[in-house]
């Protein structure tokens, strides 16, 4: 008799099994994984966010360390041919020495920097990574999650005036 049921008793209307609610309540795991997965997906984003911004203030400064770097490339491209030099007169200069000393760690100090952009690149891949999967997860839960919303409005007590 549900098919031929007048929709004249609020309780009837309640009771009587549809389509969507069977849908809806189907799909009511995989909701739960979804939601699962997205907790997981999202569990380190404080840190990254945290993260993501002490990398912003600590590369705030690399164009003009670029610019600099350029500057000490080009200014010690002349001292390969000066070591030579350097040598001979190495024993009336100490303090020349000493410059030259400094200045051969300059190559050591330009590899660890390269070294740390290269660990923040691919600290960004990941979190592009996890953004990526975060966004699919958040699509997959809102066509899950739609089906229950218009299953809400349907429900006695909510009058038209309620609906958006």
């Amino acid at each position: 008799m549900i098919g031929a049921v007048a929709w004249t008793d609020p309780l009837e209307r309640v009771l009587a099994p549809s389509a969507e609610i069977l849908d809806a309540l189907r799909r009511i795991p995989q909701i739960v994984r979804n939601t699962g997965a997205i907790a997981d997906a999202t569990e380190a984003l404080p840190k990254m966010e945290r993260t993501l911004r002490d990398v912003v203030r600590h590369t705030e400064s690399l164009p003009a360390l670029a610019e600099q770097m350029a500057v000490v490339g080009d200014a010690t491209a002349v001292l390969r041919p000066m070591d030579a030099r350097m040598a001979s007169i190495e024993g009336a200069m100490p303090v020349l020495v000493e410059v030259q000393q400094h200045l051969a760690r300059v190559p050591d100090t330009l590899e660890h920097l390269d070294a740390g952009l290269t660990r923040m690149s691919d600290t960004l891949d990941r979190l592009l990574v996890a953004l990526e999967r975060l966004d699919a997860e958040l699509a997959s839960l809102d066509s899950a999650v739609g089906p229950l919303g218009r299953l809400a409005q349907r429900f006695p007590g909510r009058s038209r005036r309620d609906e958006p």
